[in-house]
């Protein structure tokens, strides 16, 4: 095998590909990449047996092959080369890397029979439908925050995906808080069945993609798959039964306190220096002159902010932990948003305001 290529091109397809090899087996053939040169195409594969890469780039062939090589260890070498064009060529179990520019470099890497390379699952064609890569992305932006990292409950370890009243539905939970984004796209959404999706693939599939224009995803029972212009990526669904997210977000609400996204982060940001780091409770004092943001540590000391607010309900103190309560308001672009409820100890919604396509459901602790 014999190729010629720019450095950039193949040492961005790397640095993704890398994503999807096993790096914590240097042994295995996964943490492998494969290289296939013909026709002017390099086509390169990465797989770690659960999700898996594909990308093609143009190149000057001149002897036609196929190899695999330690993806990590290219990467690194790719790195350090000038950005000029590369010659890539394979003997005796060696790729043989070296610029043309003339630069005296000469780098061997030893390769491995590519026939010991797994197969990539492919799917059908027709069953791909696009969808605008920007929305998609902010979707996964404003729920995947919310998954679980208990792998004893792994089916929330995932973000459920569906098609709901014609529009794409995505929920995120770790049993404490709960995101939902429901929205509708220019495109039309075919019928498939829900699925959990695990958040690495949807964090990949947001760094792969470029955020304009659309790409293409495809849904089967076993594995989801997105195409990205040359590149596709698939990975295994999570196995389970997601919980009826409906039934926990409620449907009528009382009282609504609306005040700005930065009055209420920055409020969080002062009191939480001085909070009980195991609990990480605040207290959070609902009244109509204002709310009144709160913590204390017994070895350090206290302090509280008020903040002004449009609320017309009865007095209220509401205690939440501050990670999970900032972590959603971050992600409101809106200038204000309102936490809405019926007591102060059932859960409680934070919607934009003015409201949006998207929600969380939060429990509040214990006072």
């Amino acid at each position: 095998m014999k190729f010629i290529c720019s450095c950039d091109s193949i040492k961005q397809e790397i640095e993704y590909a890398l994503n999807f090899s096993s790096q914590r087996n240097s042994l295995a053939i996964t943490s492998h990449v494969l290289l296939e040169n013909n026709n002017d195409m390099l086509t390169i594969k990465a797989t770690d047996q659960k999700m898996g890469f594909v990308s093609s780039i143009p190149v000057q062939t001149i002897v036609p092959g196929k190899t695999t090589v330690f993806c990590d260890k290219l990467l690194a070498i790719l790195k350090t080369l000038p950005s000029s064009d590369i010659e890539f060529s394979e003997e005796d179990k060696k790729l043989t890397i070296k610029p043309i520019d003339g630069t005296h470099i000469n780098v061997n890497l030893k390769t491995t029979d590519y026939t010991k390379y797994p197969e990539l699952i492919d799917v059908d064609e027709s069953l791909y439908f696009s969808l605008t890569q920007k929305d998609f992305n902010d979707m996964v932006d404003k729920t995947s925050f919310a998954v679980s990292e208990d792998t004893t409950r792994f089916f929330l370890t995932g973000v459920y995906i569906e098609k709901k009243d014609g529009k794409l539905a995505m929920v995120a939970t770790d049993g404490r808080r709960l995101a939902f984004c429901h929205r509708a796209f220019e495109q039309e959404i075919p019928d498939f069945i829900p699925v959990i999706i695990p958040v690495k693939f949807l964090q990949l599939l947001k760094n792969i993609s470029s955020g304009e224009g659309v790409f293409s995803l495809a849904v089967t029972p076993a594995n989801v798959f997105a195409k990205i212009g040359s590149r596709v990526i698939y990975s295994n669904l999570i196995s389970g039964n997601y919980p009826n997210y409906a039934r926990v977000i409620p449907k009528e609400l009382k009282y609504d306190c609306s005040m700005k996204v930065s009055d209420m982060e920055k409020a969080i940001s002062l009191i939480s220096v001085l909070v009980e780091s195991k609990s990480k409770r605040i207290f959070v004092d609902l009244n109509p002159d204002g709310v009144m943001v709160s913590g204390e540590n017994n070895e350090y000391g206290d302090s509280k902010q008020i903040i002004s607010c449009e609320y017309t309900g009865p007095e209220a103190k509401i205690s939440f932990n501050y990670n999970l309560l900032l972590t959603p308001i971050k992600k409101i672009d809106c200038e204000y948003f309102k936490i809405s409820y019926n007591t102060p100890s059932q859960a409680m919604v934070i919607l934009p305001e003015p409201e949006k396509d998207y929600l969380y459901v939060l429990m509040p602790m214990q006072v």
